[in-house]
């Protein structure tokens, strides 16, 4: 298994989180939003500011 960024993670392709590699609120958010060790992830559609909405 190979380790790639989240946004460039493939749409309806399933990850999982490794690591986040950020600091100060947006880890904060990302840990709020539930994105910690082992949360299986998987991008399903691209907002229209183009960033990808994951379940």
């Amino acid at each position: 298994m190979h380790k790639i960024a989240l946004n460039t993670l493939a749409l309806n392709t399933c990850g999982q989180i490794d690591e986040l590699c950020c600091t100060g609120s947006i880890r904060r958010r990302l840990l709020d939003l539930g994105l910690v060790k082992n949360t299986k992830i998987k991008p399903v559609f691209v907002s229209p500011s183009r960033r990808p909405y994951c379940l």
